[in-house]
């Protein structure tokens, strides 16, 4: 992930937008011991390395998955031989973004193609795409939501490469339905060069149908499936043609 994957995905050179420096939004799930995690991984584990009184600084170790909290997919995470989170594309994360409320149908149905139609003149070429579920507003209350989340159907991840997406995240723990081994909607997303954000906190909400800014940075861990990432919104202030 370096300066030159800035040039990654489709661009444009014609459009200049301005985005504000003090009106933005985290959509990143604070990091805790104990956190609902996806069955199976290991919930974050926080213990002292160094403490202050014995040795003058305090540092701790970190033990946790690298699909924690608010985090992203690199193609290897579902592909053999696929990028690691460090050979993705930078700019994958990072640009407009519109987002969309598939919230109507109750938390844990699959977000179908039909739906994203309906909000297919809100959606431009080289997108990013967040869907509101619904599914963050219990994340951290009911836990049966890190088996019973709403995921994107196959049909639906066609759908968003059919329309040029670059990026799609979600406020549900997995893109996937719970359960299912083949992973066919990961692998649809990833092997097509879409890239894949889970775990979205439940301030996506506010931003319903609006057009914004996101940046969305991953950690630089060499070759690794994932990675946890901080998310911020950014209101644009305006677009301008040079």
């Amino acid at each position: 992930m370096n300066n030159n994957s800035l040039n990654g995905k489709k661009s444009s050179d014609n459009d200049s937008i301005l985005i504000s420096g003090t009106s933005f939004h985290d959509l990143t799930h604070l990091i805790f011991e104990g956190m609902p995690t996806y069955p199976g991984e290991p919930r974050p584990e926080f213990s002292a390395h160094f403490k202050l009184k014995r040795d003058r600084v305090n540092v701790t170790r970190l033990t946790m998955s690298s699909h924690t909290g608010t985090h992203v997919d690199a193609p290897k995470h579902f592909i053999a031989n696929g990028q690691g989170v460090d050979s993705v594309a930078l700019n994958e994360f990072i640009g407009e973004t519109v987002i969309l409320d598939v919230s109507k149908k109750e938390v844990g149905h699959g977000i179908t193609d039909t739906e994203l139609d309906i909000h297919e003149k809100l959606v431009k070429d080289n997108d990013i795409l967040l869907l509101y579920s619904g599914t963050s507003k219990d994340w951290n209350k009911n836990e049966n939501r890190t088996k019973d989340f709403s995921y994107l159907e196959p049909a639906a991840a066609a759908w968003i490469i059919e329309h040029n997406i670059k990026c799609v995240g979600i406020d549900s723990c997995s893109m996937e339905k719970y359960g299912l081994k083949e992973g066919l909607t990961h692998k649809k997303l990833l092997s097509n060069g879409v890239g894949i954000i889970e775990g979205i906190n439940s301030n996506l909400r506010k931003f319903v149908g609006a057009r914004m800014f996101l940046v969305c940075l991953p950690l630089l861990l060499k070759d690794l499936d994932g990675s946890p990432a901080r998310a911020i919104l950014f209101d644009i202030k305006k677009s301008k043609q040079r």
